[in-house]
Protein backbone atom coordinates (compact mmCIF):
# COMPACT_ATOMS: atom_id res chain seq x y z
CA UNK A 1 0.00 0.00 0.00
CA UNK A 2 1.17 3.51 -0.67
CA UNK A 3 1.68 5.79 1.69
CA UNK A 4 0.82 9.67 0.71
CA UNK A 5 2.05 12.94 2.80
CA UNK A 6 -0.55 15.72 3.24
CA UNK A 7 0.39 19.00 2.66
CA UNK A 8 2.19 20.73 5.19
CA UNK A 9 2.71 17.57 7.41
CA UNK A 10 6.53 17.86 7.59
CA UNK A 11 6.01 15.82 10.58
CA UNK A 12 4.50 12.69 8.46
CA UNK A 13 7.26 13.12 5.64
CA UNK A 14 9.79 12.61 8.96
CA UNK A 15 8.24 10.06 10.44
CA UNK A 16 8.05 8.00 6.82
CA UNK A 17 12.15 8.78 6.28
CA UNK A 18 12.76 8.16 9.76
CA UNK A 19 10.75 4.57 9.42
CA UNK A 20 12.82 4.38 5.96
CA UNK A 21 15.90 4.97 7.60
CA UNK A 22 15.02 1.54 10.28
CA UNK A 23 13.74 -0.89 7.95
CA UNK A 24 16.52 -0.48 5.82
CA UNK A 25 19.21 -0.34 8.50
CA UNK A 26 17.40 -3.25 10.18
CA UNK A 27 17.25 -5.50 6.95
CA UNK A 28 21.31 -4.71 5.91
CA UNK A 29 22.50 -4.58 9.39
CA UNK A 30 20.25 -6.37 11.65
CA UNK A 31 18.43 -5.09 14.53
CA UNK A 32 21.31 -5.16 16.90
CA UNK A 33 24.24 -3.99 14.86
CA UNK A 34 21.03 -1.05 13.45
CA UNK A 35 21.04 -0.09 16.92
CA UNK A 36 24.59 0.26 17.47
CA UNK A 37 24.81 2.19 14.31
CA UNK A 38 22.18 4.75 15.98
CA UNK A 39 24.31 4.83 19.18
CA UNK A 40 27.53 5.75 17.43
CA UNK A 41 25.92 8.47 15.67
CA UNK A 42 24.55 9.95 18.94
CA UNK A 43 27.81 9.54 20.81
CA UNK A 44 30.57 10.44 17.79
CA UNK A 45 28.62 12.89 15.81
CA UNK A 46 26.04 13.82 17.88
CA UNK A 47 23.11 12.94 15.94
CA UNK A 48 20.10 11.37 17.51
CA UNK A 49 18.04 9.21 15.54
CA UNK A 50 14.83 11.26 15.73
CA UNK A 51 16.85 14.40 14.17
CA UNK A 52 17.97 12.67 11.43
CA UNK A 53 15.71 14.24 9.10
CA UNK A 54 16.86 18.20 10.39
CA UNK A 55 20.86 16.83 9.97
CA UNK A 56 21.08 15.19 6.58
CA UNK A 57 24.15 16.87 5.58
CA UNK A 58 26.00 15.58 9.07
CA UNK A 59 24.48 12.25 8.97
CA UNK A 60 26.04 11.55 5.41
CA UNK A 61 28.72 12.74 6.00
CA UNK A 62 28.76 10.35 9.25
CA UNK A 63 27.62 7.41 7.14
CA UNK A 64 30.51 7.93 4.79
CA UNK A 65 33.39 8.22 7.97
CA UNK A 66 31.91 4.85 9.17
CA UNK A 67 31.28 2.71 5.98
CA UNK A 68 33.11 4.55 3.01
CA UNK A 69 31.91 6.38 0.90
CA UNK A 70 31.06 3.39 -2.26
CA UNK A 71 29.29 1.56 0.61
CA UNK A 72 27.47 4.76 2.34
CA UNK A 73 26.01 5.70 -1.44
CA UNK A 74 24.14 2.01 -1.57
CA UNK A 75 22.99 2.15 1.54
CA UNK A 76 21.51 5.66 0.79
CA UNK A 77 20.27 4.19 -2.35
CA UNK A 78 18.19 1.50 -0.04
CA UNK A 79 17.13 4.25 2.20
CA UNK A 80 15.73 6.69 -0.89
CA UNK A 81 14.23 3.72 -3.22
CA UNK A 82 12.46 2.78 0.80
CA UNK A 83 11.73 6.20 1.23
CA UNK A 84 10.11 6.69 -2.31
CA UNK A 85 7.90 3.66 -2.18
CA UNK A 86 6.55 4.72 0.96
CA UNK A 87 5.86 8.35 -0.83
CA UNK A 88 4.59 6.58 -4.10
CA UNK A 89 7.66 7.89 -6.27
CA UNK A 90 9.29 6.80 -8.69
CA UNK A 91 13.18 5.89 -7.70
CA UNK A 92 15.65 7.10 -10.08
CA UNK A 93 19.18 7.19 -9.45
CA UNK A 94 21.54 10.15 -9.96
CA UNK A 95 25.02 9.53 -10.06
CA UNK A 96 26.44 12.90 -8.14
CA UNK A 97 23.14 12.80 -5.50
CA UNK A 98 23.56 12.40 -1.82
CA UNK A 99 20.44 11.28 0.25
CA UNK A 100 19.81 15.25 0.97
CA UNK A 101 19.11 15.80 -2.69
CA UNK A 102 16.90 12.92 -3.03
CA UNK A 103 15.11 13.83 0.43
CA UNK A 104 14.73 17.30 -1.03
CA UNK A 105 13.11 16.26 -4.42
CA UNK A 106 10.73 14.15 -2.39
CA UNK A 107 9.48 16.47 -0.27
CA UNK A 108 8.81 18.87 -3.36
CA UNK A 109 7.37 16.42 -5.55
CA UNK A 110 5.08 15.21 -2.61
CA UNK A 111 3.86 19.05 -2.06
CA UNK A 112 3.37 19.74 -5.73
CA UNK A 113 1.38 16.34 -5.84
CA UNK A 114 -0.62 17.56 -3.36
CA UNK A 115 -0.98 20.56 -4.09
CA UNK A 116 -2.28 19.44 -7.59
CA UNK A 117 -4.74 17.05 -5.35
CA UNK A 118 -5.96 19.70 -3.53
CA UNK A 119 -6.44 22.10 -6.40
CA UNK A 120 -8.29 19.42 -8.76
CA UNK A 121 -10.65 18.26 -4.97
CA UNK A 122 -11.42 22.14 -4.90
CA UNK A 123 -12.34 22.70 -8.75
CA UNK A 124 -14.62 19.24 -8.73
CA UNK A 125 -16.21 20.79 -5.44
CA UNK A 126 -16.57 24.10 -7.95
CA UNK A 127 -17.79 22.88 -10.20
CA UNK A 128 -20.99 20.56 -8.24
CA UNK A 129 -21.65 24.15 -7.18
Amino acid sequence: MQTRCHRGTKPEFDRLLVESLNESFATILGEIPKRTLYDILEKNHAIAANRIPERLNEFTTALEALFGATPAKAIVRIIVKRLYSKLGLTYIERSDWRLPDYVSEARSRTTMFNDQVELSSMLERLARS
